[in-house]
């Protein structure tokens, strides 16, 4: 009798400590990590944005998605990315998703992998610039500016809102 008084202490001892450590470590619901993609726009930054120069730069577009495409990726949801940034390669154009992301009214920043290695982009966002560009279609206005690092290669990047041909 004592030896199965003493199992179910243990037991117990062991599912309360359990109990504890899933408190202290809480998972995020739905599958996302708040931690690796965070958003916060006060408003809609969505669209494709392309170097002010094409020929020669490392990136070919970044794309920003609406707020319901981050909301449902922070969720877990890996259907549509929020953020696709195109580079420019020797074989051609590479998309990159994100592994991680924080974009804010005044900043990108997204890591992403290629076949030849790890991806960055932190750049500033101008938001007088991005509402001058939209205002007049087809302004050349720098929206996006910083740098982007890809296969080991740091290269600055400006880009513009591109309302298509």
């Amino acid at each position: 009798m004592r030896r199965l008084l003493a199992t179910v202490a243990v037991l117990a001892l062991v599912a309360v400590g359990a109990c504890e450590r899933r408190e202290d470590h809480p998972r995020p619901q739905g599958g996302g990590d708040p931690a690796v993609f965070r958003h916060d726009l006060s408003g809609d930054m969505s669209g494709e944005y392309r170097p002010t120069e094409a020929a020669g730069s490392a990136v070919a577009s970044l794309f920003i998605g609406q707020e319901t495409a981050f909301a449902a990726w922070e969720a877990g949801d890996r259907s549509a990315p929020p953020l696709i940034l195109m580079l420019n390669g020797p074989q051609g154009e590479m998309r990159v998703l994100p592994e991680t992301y924080r974009i804010t009214d005044a900043a990108v920043r997204m890591t992403g992998v290629t076949p030849q290695g790890q991806v960055e982009i932190e750049a500033r966002i101008d938001q007088g610039a991005l509402a001058t560009a939209r205002r007049n279609l087809g302004d050349r206005t720098v929206v996006i500016s910083g740098t982007v690092q890809a296969g080991g290669r740091r290269s600055p990047v400006a880009l513009t809102a591109w309302n298509g041909d």
